[in-house]
């Protein structure tokens, strides 16, 4: 609309300027050697538009001319691009439908028709690993690394292809690599800590968890009880160290984390009681047993809070074992057996033995025939018996369900990290025969 205006306001202004030319007569004289010329001024503009116009005309023709191989070469590269995009849009849709025959052909004709940028680079790559040829898929990856903002893309298939190979020292290098480059990728951080782990690595594992629980790449509890283990590992090394301070601070931060972890608990009682702050550490212990009745809570309780005659320390677990659960009446019956107290040793285990007898509590009977009445054919009874209980509580792996006879961070079978868990195995199969040694399973375990 607004061009048709400016058009007609163009040719009345030309229809205006030629009535007016046409309506004031006069000639201009033109003198150029012997020649004169006097035509009138209308026609001499004519003249002058008409050769403007040509010259116009001219000069397009000239610039199109000169123009035109730029613009049918760019023309080219714009029908390539087209095609090329199109081949990886084809070659995607191939790839997320599982067809990597199909997405690998696309992904070389995108390769041929770009020149092989990077998201071609990065479908080769993808195609193949997904057809299982990794020296092909390395390949296109370790490019893509040299494509600026696209090199981040290059590093996690390489990260990827080095975890499903088993080259853990490989990942973790292009872990570490990965969180260089970009600070905020969190989806790396689970699998950095699990290789800083393996490494033993605890302080690079340490800070990774923590990013890894501020930016909620893992979930709240998880990471604290993850942390928990690294810095129960933190503190053994600052105290082998000797920088007890150092260790105090870690067991009770740990301590904080997880107050179910047994183990720092312990430790960092035990810290506590040697820098001499005797009466924190047994708040700890009994902490730790209100919330868990774990043995070794109370054998370490025992040893801390009572003298060396076994008839103090059978006393102070009375103290601190307030109800009759199976594990607690163990404990005070093997406690009892010590102090040669015959009477309360029988009273404990009686309800044991009639609620769920475990090997420890026939073990323990055998031992109290032979010690208090000097029984040995009661004894014997007792051990046949112990051979076809039901087997104590122990430490055993989630991941692999295999037993361990110390705690640890990590299964000594699977190497699963943080999965020992103190519980009665799955099933009632006895252990077979176990020759009693002066302590009972349960508690014998429980110390490590």
């Amino acid at each position: 609309m607004i061009r048709s205006a400016l058009f007609f306001l163009q040719l009345i202004l030309l229809v205006l300027a030629s009535v007016w030319l046409a309506n004031e007569p006069g000639t201009v004289t033109i003198v150029w050697r012997d020649w004169r010329i006097d035509p009138p001024i209308g026609i001499l503009v004519l003249i002058v538009v008409l050769l403007a116009l040509a010259t116009a005309i001219f000069y397009r023709i000239w610039r199109y001319l000169r123009q035109a191989p730029s613009r049918l070469l760019s023309s080219h590269h714009l029908n390539r691009e087209r095609k090329g995009y199109r081949e990886l849009a084809q070659g995607m849709i191939s790839l997320a439908a599982g067809d990597a025959a199909g997405a690998l052909r696309h992904a070389n004709r995108a390769d041929t028709l770009l020149g092989a940028p990077a998201a071609g680079h990065l479908l080769i790559a993808q195609a193949a690993a997904l057809q299982g040829k990794t020296a092909l898929a390395k390949e296109h990856f370790q490019a893509i690394q040299q494509e600026g903002d696209a090199g981040l893309a290059g590093l996690r298939g390489l990260f990827e292809q080095a975890m499903a190979e088993g080259n853990k020292a490989e990942a973790l290098r292009l872990g570490e690599k990965i969180r260089e480059l970009k600070p905020d990728a969190a989806w790396v951080l689970p699998q950095l800590f699990d290789l800083q782990i393996m490494a033993l690595d605890w302080v690079a594992a340490d800070k990774t968890m923590t990013e890894a629980i501020r930016r909620h790449a893992v979930p709240s509890e998880e990471g604290k009880k993850n942390r928990a283990l690294v810095l129960y590992e933190r503190g053994r090394s600052a105290s082998d160290l000797g920088d007890t301070e150092a260790a105090i601070g870690f067991m009770r931060e740990a301590y904080d984390l997880d107050p179910l972890l047994v183990s720092s608990s312990i430790e960092y009682a035990r810290l506590l009681n040697a820098d001499g702050k005797k009466r924190r550490a047994i708040r700890v212990l009994e902490q730790t047993w209100a919330r868990t009745n774990y043995p070794g809570v109370a054998h370490e309780y025992a040893e801390m809070g009572a003298s060396d005659l076994p008839v103090d320390r059978f006393k102070a677990l009375q103290k601190l074992i307030a109800h009759g659960d199976s594990d607690g009446a163990l404990l005070l019956a093997e406690y009892a057996f010590k102090a040669q107290l015959w009477g309360e040793a029988r009273r404990y285990l009686s309800s044991i033995l009639q609620d769920r007898p475990t090997t420890s509590s026939y073990l323990l009977m055998a031992n109290i025939e032979e010690g208090e009445n000097g029984n040995a054919e009661a004894g014997d009874t007792w051990r046949r018996s112990a051979a076809t209980a039901t087997a104590d509580k122990s430490w055993i792996c989630e991941s692999c369900g295999s037993h361990a006879d110390q705690w640890g961070t990590a299964c000594g079978n699977c190497g699963a990290f943080g999965d020992l868990r103190w519980k009665a195995p799955p099933s009632a199969t006895p252990r077979g025969q176990i020759e009693y040694s002066g302590s009972v399973p349960l508690l014998a375990n429980a110390q490590g």
